[in-house]
């Protein structure tokens, strides 16, 4: 029986996952983040082989076992492959590739399209033929527009107006005091401030989900964060897409960040068709994760249509209406 391995990493978390070739999940983990950015070299490498071995030791799998790996994180690729090649050795196939291709794969199963991802970062891409235009990227001091740690930060914005008396009430002060068990928003200054870089990224991006349940619920500055999330998404794709003109590729999300309220990816989609009316908007299937395993289980012929999809949904994105 072959094996298969995908490691998805970035500023928050490393994914992996192991698939037997029927396309049935073995073994899966978590670990640190990934990020050549923010990360050093050994806490790269550490967060890899705690990934994998974790993933190993669960699915009940042997390194000899492993035919085929995918990975993609933002790590230099050179150091990528020095971490999986001293865990299996020169023998297994290693593919180094990036979070275009699985993400792209694992929400629409191609391999050509236009890509918005939003999750502690975000970024827009497309992918002809012959030609990938990519655009942001650059970190939450430089850019990120839209992303998990925007979101985040705009929330406790918006709880310090509040606080000061200087903003309009807002369901998110209690709910992230509650979260993150605090008494008062000092608190939670003290939590962020006191904390290493690569952390308070962590803290802030993970307040996107309370954002997007105060918006579902009708908080009016929870609403006006997530519809300012979708503009500037939007406006990142809408560029690309004016750039290159391959308007007949299909168009799709993924990321955390789109998990945290339907109402970013309506709101997505209507601003990009406000100016391309007949894009294809397609609706993500399965994370990045997904993308590595389904992409290794092609390579070695399978039928990625036929295969089990055994704890998929685990990994999978909620049902949107566009």
């Amino acid at each position: 029986m072959k094996y298969f391995v995908s490691l998805d990493g970035g500023g928050t978390k490393l994914n992996c996952l192991i698939a037997d070739e029927r396309g049935k999940l073995v073994g899966r983990s978590i670990a640190g983040s990934t990020n050549s950015m923010f990360d050093t070299v050994e806490e790269i490498h550490a967060s890899i082989r705690k990934a994998v071995f974790e993933a190993l030791e669960n699915g009940g799998t042997a390194v000899s076992d492993v035919a085929l790996i995918y990975t993609a994180m933002p790590v230099i690729a050179i150091e990528t492959r020095r971490a999986l090649v001293s865990i299996f050795g020169e023998q297994t196939k290693i593919e180094v590739s990036d979070e275009f291709t699985l993400s792209l794969f694992g929400a629409i199963q191609e391999r050509y399209g236009g890509l918005v991802l939003s999750g502690t970062g975000s970024f827009a891409a497309l992918r002809s033929h012959d030609d990938y235009t990519h655009v942001g990227g650059w970190g939450a001091l430089m850019g990120d527009e839209g992303s998990g740690t925007h979101i985040g930060q705009q929330a406790l914005k918006a709880c310090a107006l509040m606080a000061d008396g200087r903003g309009p009430s807002t369901l998110l002060l209690d709910k992230i005091l509650r979260f993150w068990n605090l008494d008062q928003l000092l608190d939670a200054a003290k939590k962020l401030y006191s904390a290493k870089s690569n952390l308070q990224r962590t803290l802030v991006a993970s307040l996107c989900p309370i954002v997007g349940q105060c918006a579902d619920s009708g908080d009016e500055i929870a609403i006006r964060i997530m519809e300012e999330a979708a503009r500037q998404l939007a406006d990142q794709m809408l560029f690309v897409l004016e750039r290159t003109n391959f308007h007949d590729l299909p168009l799709t999300v993924s990321g955390g960040v789109w998990k945290a309220s339907p109402l970013l990816f309506q709101l997505f989609c209507r601003h990009v068709k406000e100016r391309f009316p007949n894009i294809a908007i397609l609706p993500p299937k399965y994370e990045p994760v997904i993308g590595g395993i389904l992409l290794g289980l092609e390579a070695f012929g399978v039928d990625v249509n036929d295969i089990e999809h055994s704890g998929y949904s685990d990994y999978s994105f909620p049902h949107f209406i566009v």
